[in-house]
């Protein structure tokens, strides 16, 4: 497969038609929860930021095809905001220099665009809270219209899961480790939307040989949601290690 940036042999070819597909996908993506908001409420809960959930920048070389570095820069996506709310700008910073190497990789020119355009803005406000976070707020609003456009939607859409899957992995492993997870359960409960919506699109794309043991390892975890209103600490203690291998292997 040739991206592009006129680049062959970094990427697999796509069994699923995702242009034949980009309305449909565009079309429950446009709807559907948006990754950031678990940042935020588990933010709102007074749970600290862990940086040991996330996953490294020093990983993103060892992505090789198309699926592998779409799926990295959606959990990379959700790691940057995670460590932006958190105020962690070191992190942030490591993180925004991978993702641009990978959405180069890639050949998403609207990505590549939107992140040289404040990358130069980033490293002159380093030590300026109040500027990064608004400049961080900006580009990341930018980034995410790009699901929207159609334009590569296979790649979209499976950077879209993975930001959510890493969302629902970070939020189940603080849950599992905090002493009093009430709350939590409550917000895992709430997330069959999120879940059932990420199954949607991995069901679609399932075609595709590198998405369908996504989709595989996806049913069980929505099986999970589509049976309760409310999670318990056995239903947790259940689903968090069915998430936990699925993002492991999103993400090996």
């Amino acid at each position: 497969m040739i991206n592009s940036k006129g680049q062959t042999g970094t990427v697999e070819v796509e069994v699923f038609d995702a242009v034949k597909l980009k309305d449909q996908l565009v079309e429950i993506i446009k709807t559907a929860p948006k990754p950031n908001e678990l940042v935020d409420f588990i933010n709102k809960g007074g749970y600290s930021y862990i940086a040991d959930l996330t996953l490294s920048p020093e990983n993103a070389e060892k992505y090789m095809t198309l699926a592998e570095q779409s799926l990295a820069t959606g959990v990379y996506k959700f790691d940057l905001y995670y460590a932006k709310v958190y105020n962690r700008y070191d992190i942030v910073d490591q993180i925004f220099d991978v993702q641009q190497k990978l959405v180069t990789k890639i050949g998403l020119q609207s990505d590549i665009a939107s992140m040289k355009k404040y990358n130069d803005r980033i490293k002159q406000n380093k030590e300026n809270t109040d500027s990064l976070n608004i400049i961080i707020s900006a580009v990341m609003n930018e980034l995410s219209q790009s699901y929207l456009t159609g334009e590569h939607s296979g790649v979209y859409a499976l950077s879209y899961v993975s930001a959510n899957i890493e969302g629902l992995y970070i939020l189940t492993q603080i849950a599992s480790m905090a002493k009093d997870n009430s709350e939590l359960l409550k917000l895992i409960g709430q997330q069959k939307e999120r879940v059932k919506t990420n199954y949607m699109l991995l069901e679609i794309m399932a075609a595709d040989a590198a998405v369908a043991p996504i989709f595989e390892k996806m049913k069980p975890i929505m099986d999970s949601f589509s049976n309760t209103q409310e999670f318990s600490a056995k239903q947790l203690a259940e689903v968090a290690p069915l998430i936990e291998k699925l993002r492991t292997d999103i993400v090996k």
